[in-house]
């Protein structure tokens, strides 16, 4: 049961994301803040490791998944930031 209330949580925080990421790779511009993405980032990986290290699948999968779409958003914030700086 356990599990399956955190693989229900897996899907929900995943279709979260998702829409949120195409629209930003679609647009090709992420409205997050630089510092808050490279952190988010680090932590979301950090996380990830950890879960592959307690051997927890959801949390692995989760993670993960937070990980690369964090770092998507982070890419385009950057890639902004540095079209901003070309003017």
């Amino acid at each position: 049961m356990t599990s399956t209330i955190g693989i229900i949580g897996l899907i929900l925080l995943a279709l979260a994301w998702i829409p949120q990421t195409y629209s930003i790779i679609k647009k090709e511009k992420s409205h997050i803040d630089w510092r808050f993405g490279v952190l988010y980032t680090i932590g979301s990986s950090f996380l990830a490791y950890y879960s592959f290290q307690i051997n927890d699948i959801v949390f692995m999968i989760l993670n993960s998944i937070v990980a690369l779409m964090s770092a998507i958003s982070l890419f385009y914030s950057i890639r902004k930031l540095k079209k901003v700086k070309r003017k």
